[in-house]
Formats: structure tokens, sequence, C-alpha cells
């Protein structure tokens, strides 16, 4: 088995026939719209009334009914009560994304006949998917998975987890080959793991090109992490009517019976493939490999066993992310250990110049290269295989050229700067870490070519039909290819230590550019000059405490070193902060400047930062404050939050209160985050900084997903915007989270909820808002004689169905005792369904939040409750 780090490729074979326009050709087929199921199953597409408004034409196969009978026809009347009852609770619970409901050995006609059913939300309506539940299934598909789990555990390498799945796989389900097949950068792919039945062929170490799974599959296949065709040769069956009502064609990505290309079918079948299936494995939400089972004959897995194997693939995903971010943690490591003695050469040099040659080589002992070159301040060092002073110059314009402001990498010079560095020096990639990108500064470290021979699976070229399709492979024999001008490729923990190096690069530019701007104060005034000097002993009062501390941790522990380098980041704060103070500008500042210019310094480009909500302007001491805060927390999103992470972003949120401003910094995309076990001094800063300093408030959440905290700071106004305001929707959509509310609830408040689950969670939600006695009834009877008992009800919140029964006369009783209320239900009528007192009713969506309530209280009823002490 080939090691999972061997070099990656970032092109198409140099020799391959494929074309940019056959690639463009195959990306345009639309394969969620082919409009057929597969003969294994059956689907419906049912409306929010529970309507049958289309249906494939096996229905009667499968289910007994023929289209013509479902269409137009209400669910409810054409299955038992108990059915819909459990099918109607499934969907209420249902979110809105991409997750579906699934039901295993349901008895639909209680005629002893088992299905398992697939449910899936395509916008306003739900594709329901039928199949008949076979004998021949696997006994418990998901205790054979889970035996397996010490197993992938205690695999040592990624390497390893991959053969322990394809065994896994191959044991439940009883196909020929399994392979577990791993994703390039350019998306072509390698078999890395690979189980067999009898002489069945084998493809371990094969390469398959980027065109064999074409652009729209792969996006489909992030969102569909399971698919199976049974039988090529079988037979598919379309929907009718073939479109909605619209004129568009149903949405088939979630499918699980969807019919698939019949370019890939014959591509199976040239490969002598009769059945297949394949599970995505991903990493971060992006594809990092799949698990691609073949069969010589047709070959069904019922849904119950598909389903244990998706649960089992994702425990696969999550276990190679767990040995990537043991390898990107010890990387990271090494850079922040590097960091540190970075800083501590440039805080204890006396000549201000930067000392390039140890930067060097503190560079390579974080990274594998062989060679590196830099321009710091308008000084250059380059060691090791470089290429001309020249080459470099044209190097950092030819990628400033492209707006660059974050790490960037390339396994191939040649391809992605061809014609700048001269072939003969065999340099075959680079990463580019920016510094500034007005004066050309930066560092690129560099790695020579190497040159491979690549084994695929069969010519990786297509032939264009008559009608213009593509043609799939005829050919999977072996073919070599060798392949020149690519590096060792950079892994993502390359990239994550990276990120921290040029952190402790951006520093000494900072140094610079400070010392510069010290040394062309302007002395035309005395008072200028005494600003000058002012500042300048102060900087100089920073670096004599930052060199006390350094000497003092010199021979101490890492604890006690590392406490010594956060202090130096944030006496670096504290000179920015004093530098407000002594500034011959005494106007206002922007926070909306401080934050970007901020998170641009230390965090990167602001692409990664929302910034939502109107600007605020700063006196001198207010911006000194702000500067250390926002410092802060920058700087610990960028070694423990968000910013560590490639994907991470921060959203920074200001809004106004009745006597000054609320900023929210809100974290997401980085690692898991939990509560400290002490109270760091930065986190004592911010707390400390805002309320004596400014007068307000912090409240601070170690969320899971991110670190979140609250500042509300009085005396301070939102910059008018002069944007026109929302209109107010009349069905309250839920949104993320659960944001503060404006207004409070208070007193007795009333559910009406027939499941026990969904009650206890709004009793929970309301009770966040200020509810101090939830009643919870569970069908109308009982919510009537609630609103009979006292004290009286203040608000109410009314499930449309409570156990097949309707709960209008519950709102006709709060509307004419004036009680407000608001209907929920996981399907909201359409507006001509809504009559009477429930048309004059606010609507939220199943499932809803605090923020769903807070805002239908904030749009139609913010006079019935007074708003939230501030």
């Amino acid at each position: 088995m080939p090691d999972s780090s061997t070099p990656q490729i970032r092109a198409e074979p140099p020799q391959s026939a494929i074309s940019r326009e056959m690639i463009d050709a195959c990306a345009q087929e639309q394969i969620q719209f082919l409009g057929h199921v597969q003969d294994f199953g059956c689907l419906l597409v049912i409306t929010t009334q529970w309507v049958v408004r289309n249906a494939s034409v096996n229905t009667e196969a499968v289910l007994g009914l023929a289209p013509d009978v479902l269409i137009a026809q209400r669910l409810t009347d054409l299955l038992p009560a108990s059915t819909m009852h459990s099918l109607r609770g499934k969907v209420q619970v249902m979110g809105r994304g991409d997750e579906g409901i699934r039901l295993f050995g349901v008895d639909v006609f209680e005629d002893g006949r088992a299905f398992d059913i697939a449910i899936h939300r395509d916008g306003p309506t739900f594709l329901m998917e039928f199949e008949p539940k076979r004998s021949d299934r696997v006994r418990d598909p998901s205790a054979v998975a889970q035996s397996l789990l010490p197993r992938m555990v205690a695999a040592d390498t990624t390497d390893d987890l991959c053969a322990i799945a394809a065994d896994a796989v191959w044991a439940l389900t009883g196909f020929d080959r399994v392979m577990v097949y791993r994703f390039e950068p350019d998306f072509s792919g390698v078999v890395v793991a690979e189980t067999l039945s009898g002489a069945t062929t084998s493809y371990m170490g094969h390469r398959f090109p980027a065109s064999d799974i074409p652009p729209q599959a792969r996006a489909l296949y992030r969102r569909n992490l399971i698919r199976i065709i049974a039988d090529v040769d079988a037979p598919t069956h379309p929907i009718v009517p073939a479109q909605t009502p619209s004129g568009a064609p149903t949405d088939l990505s979630l499918s699980v019976t969807r019919a698939v290309s019949p370019i890939h079918l014959q591509y199976l079948r040239n490969m002598g493939v009769a059945a297949s299936m394949s599970v995505s494995i991903l990493q971060d939400g992006e594809l990092w490999g799949m698990i691609a089972c073949h069969h010589g004959r047709g070959h069904y897995v019922d849904y119950e066993t598909r389903s244990a194997i998706e649960l089992f693939t994702q425990l696969l995903s999550y276990e190679i992310g767990l040995r990537a971010d043991r390898e990107g943690r010890r990387q990271s490591e090494a850079a922040l250990e590097a960091h540190e003695r970075i800083a501590l050469t440039i805080e204890s040099s006396t000549t201000g110049i930067p000392d390039l040659p140890a930067i060097a080589r503190e560079m390579d002992g974080v990274f594998a290269t062989d060679g590196v070159a830099m321009l710091i301040g308008g000084h250059y060092h380059a060691a090791g295989l470089v290429p001309s002073r020249d080459e470099f110059d044209a190097l950092m314009t030819d990628l400033a050229r492209d707006g660059l402001s974050r790490v960037f990498t390339s396994d191939n010079l040649g391809l992605s700067s061809p014609g700048v560095v001269a072939p003969e020096r065999g340099i075959g990639g680079i990463l580019a870490i920016p510094i500034h990108s007005r004066r050309g500064d930066g560092v690129i470290l560099f790695r020579r070519e190497m040159t491979r021979d690549l084994i695929w699976a069969g010519r990786p070229e297509k032939e264009r039909l008559a009608d213009g399709r593509l043609s799939p492979r005829t050919s999977f024999s072996t073919w070599r290819e060798e392949r020149r001008g690519f590096c060792q490729s950079w892994s993502r923990a390359d990239l994550s230590a990276a990120e921290v190096m040029r952190v402790s690069l951006l520093e000494i530019t900072l140094r610079l550019s400070s010392d510069r701007d010290r040394l062309s104060t302007h002395r035309n005034e005395r008072q200028e000059v005494v600003i000058a000097e002012l500042t300048h002993r102060l900087r100089n009062v920073y670096t004599m405490i930052a060199a006390v501390m350094e000497a003092g941790a010199q021979d101490q522990g890492d604890a006690v070193r590392a406490y010594a380098a956060e202090m130096q980041d944030r006496l670096a704060a504290m000179k920015r902060a004093g530098d407000v103070l002594t500034s011959r500008d005494g106007r206002t500042s922007s926070l909306r400047q401080l934050v970007l210019d901020e998170v641009r310094a230390f965090g990167g480009a602001g692409g990664r930062l929302d910034y939502r909500g109107s600007d605020v302007m700063l006196s001198p001491g207010q911006r000194s404050a702000m500067t250390l805060v926002i410092h802060e927390l920058t700087t610990n999103a960028v070694k423990y939050g968000a910013f560590k992470a490639a994907a991470g972003r921060v959203e920074v949120t200001v809004s106004g209160m009745a006597d000054g401003i609320v900023i929210g910094w809100r974290e997401r995309g980085g690692p898991n985050v939990a509560p400290p076990r002490r109270v760091g001094f930065g986190s004592a800063l911010i707390e400390q900084t805002i309320p004596h300093e400014l007068g307000g408030t912090v409240t601070a959440s170690y969320d899971p997903a991110g670190f979140e905290i609250e500042m509300r700071i009085p005396g301070l106004a939102i910059q008018p915007a002069g944007r026109a305001a929302r209109a107010r929707p009349h069905v309250v959509q839920p949104q993320g989270g659960d944001a503060p509310p404006e207004v409070r609830l208070s007193g007795r408040v009333l559910v009406a909820e027939d499941n026990t689950i969904i009650a206890m969670n709004a009793a929970q939600t309301l009770r966040r808002l200020g509810a101090e006695d939830i009643v919870i009834a569970p069908g109308p009877d009982a919510a009537l004689a609630a609103l009979d008992a006292g004290p009286g009800v203040t608000f109410a919140v009314l499930d449309q169905d409570l156990g097949g029964v309707s709960s209008e006369p519950v709102a006709e009783r709060l509307e004419a005792a004036g009680i407000p209320f608001v209907m929920a239900s996981g399907l909201v009528p359409d507006g001509p369904d809504r009559t009477g007192v429930l048309g004059r009713a606010v609507w939220i969506e199943k499932p809803y939040n605090s923020e769903a309530i807070a805002q239908s209280l904030r749009d139609h009823f913010a006079d019935r409750f007074p708003p939230r002490p501030s």
C-alpha cells in the first residue's frame, strides 16, 4: 500500500487528451435533474398539505398504489392513521438543512409488508422514498460496524485506517471489490486501500483522472453522502408529472433512489461493473476521498445497512481528521517556539536591522524545505536552493498581481508562475508568506523538483460522441506516466504553521516600520518634539520591561517562557494604545477601522472577518482602551481560535442600545472551545478594561463551536447609516443561534404541543425569554382547561396539529381574550389555506429557537411586553 504522505499532483497529466472544453461539457450535465428513480424503490413528492404532487411510475410495483391513484390525493386519505402520525411527527422535527429522516422496517399499510423510508426536504415539499424490506440483509449492521471501532482507534496511520474501512465495508455488503479512494488537490484520485473477492481485478495504487468524477458530481457527493446503483442494466422509472407546477424539474440531489447518468452507467459497464456503491469521506466539509464498491452482477444493499455504513464512514472521517490534526499540532507547536525565539532576537537587537539568517534557520526547523529567500524592510537574504534576486523580485510581483494576502502554495512553479524562474534551477514548488504587499516584503520557501512514476487505471482520456457528449473511458488497463516539474506537496500542517510564522514576520515589519516612523518625526515645532520624545521614552520603557521578563524566563520552564511570550504581544498592543494617547491628532477615530486594521495585521485578510452594523467614532482615550481589547481578542483567535484554522471566521456585530452600543465578537470554524481552567491575563484584561475604563459590562461564552463575547459600552453612539427599515415577514423564519431578545416575556405561558420532547424544548426556550411559569397542554381540551384556570396566561405557543386535532379552537379563545400567541408547525400552510383566526395569526416554523419567538415578539407584540432592562 502506498504511503498516504506521498507527493501530490496539481494538474491533469500532460499527455491526456482531455481538453478544457470536454471537461466543461461534462460538467454541464445536471445529474440531480434526471427525473428518474432506480428499480429498487419508489418516490413520492409531498406538498405542505400532505398532497401527493409527483410520483415515480413504479409505485404500483413497490407500494401497490398506481401513480394515478396517488397524484393529487392527500396522503392522510391513503395511509393508516398510525402511519401518518409517525410520519407527521418525524417531519415536524426536521431541520431546514440537508439532514433527512430515516425509518426502518415500517409496516406502512398494516398488512405485514415492511418498508425502509427516507424523507428529505426539497424547498416547500418533501421527497418520500420507499424500499421494500428484504430478508437477506445483514443482521444488525450497526453492531458489526461498532465492533470495528477499537481497531480504528488503535490504527497508527491513515493508511491503516483505510485498510480497516475497506475490510469492514466488504464484510457488511458482500461487494466483490471495495476500494478507499483518496482525492488529490486536482481531484484526480488514488486507491490507498482495497479488499477483493476471488479473481477480481485489483486497482491498488492506481490513479483515476479528475474527469471521471466531474465537478457537479463532487458537489453532490458533499451533500448526499452515500449512493448505490443496484443494477446498471435494471430499468429506471420516470417521475410523473415530469415537472413541478412552476415548470422546474424535481431536484433529486438528496434522493436515495435517484437514477444516474447514462454516461456513468456505460463507464461502469466498460469497467466490468454491474452494481456499485460509494460513500463520501469528508474533511472540513470537503471531499477527502470515497469508499467505492463494485460487483460483477446486480447487487442490492438494504437502506438500513447503507445507513450503518454511512455512520461508520463518518467515524472514519473523524479518525482521519484526528491524525491530520495531530500532525498539524506538532508543526504548529514548532512554529510557536520559533515565533518566541524570533521575537526574542528582534527585541534584543540594538542595530535596528533584522537578523535574517537567524530567521531563516528558524524557518528551516519548522518546514522541510530545500531553500529560503526573504525580503524584510528592504533587507534581503537567501540560502539553499533559491532563484536569483531578480527572479525572486519577479516572483513576488507575480504573486502580488493576484492580490495575494494569505499564505500561498504551489506544487509546480512552472504551472503557477510560468517563465518566472529558470527551469534549470530544479525548483519544483513554493510556499509564499506575504508580509507587506505595497513594499513587496515576504518570505518564500522552495522545494526541489521530483520526478515520479504515476500508475493510472487506463489512459485518462475521453472521446466526444456525435451528439457532443463525452464518451466514457473504455480501457482501465495499467498505464504509466512519468511526472516532472512537481515537488513534494505542502500539507495542511505546513499551511497552519506558515500562518503562525506570518504573524511573527508581520511583527518584525511593524517594529521596523515603527522605528522608521519615529526617526522621521517632524521636529518643526517644540510641542511635536516633546511628543515624539515622550513616545520614544514610553516605547523604551515597554522594551525594557519586555527584556527583563525575557531574561527572567530564560532558565525557567515552558509555562514561564510561554507566559513571557504572551506578555510581549500584550506590551506591543499597549504600545499601540499609548501611541493613540500621545498622537498629535486628537480627533475621533473609527471603531470599524480599528477592528479591520488589527485583524488584517494579525489575523490575515479581511475576507475572514464579517463586520456587521454601523460604525462608531472613538475618542483617543476610548480608542486606547479598545485597541488593547481588540488586540487580545485577535491574537487569541490566531493562537487558539477561529484564525488558527483555514476555514475559521470571526463575526463582529455592532448595535445600539438605549445609552450606548453593544459589540459582539463571535468565532466559528476553529478548534473546539472549552472554558479555561483558570482566568488568564488576556481574559482579565478584557474584563477589567471595559468596566473600569469605559464603564461597560462584559459577558463571555465558551460555546464548543466557537468563543463568543458581548461588550455593552455606554456613552457611545452608532454613526447614522441612513438605511431603510426592513419589511417584517408574517411567517417568522427560525434563525441560527439564540440572539439576545430586545423584549422579554413574563408571567404564565401556555405551550400546546402533543410531542413531549418538543414541548420540553419549547418550555426551556420560553424560560430563557423570561417566562416565569410554563403550562404544557398535550391537546386542545387540556389547553382550554389551562385558559380557564388562573392565573391568566400572558402568551401562548400552539402546535397546529395536536394528535390529529386542530388547535384552532384554542387560538380563537386566545384571540377573543386578547392574549398574544404564535402558531407553530413543521409545515406552515400556504396563505390561501390560512383562514379565520389562523389567517390572522403569526406563524413560526419548527424547529424554532429563542430568536424565532423573540423576533415574533419584536415584530408583532412589542407593545405588549416591555423592553428588557439595560
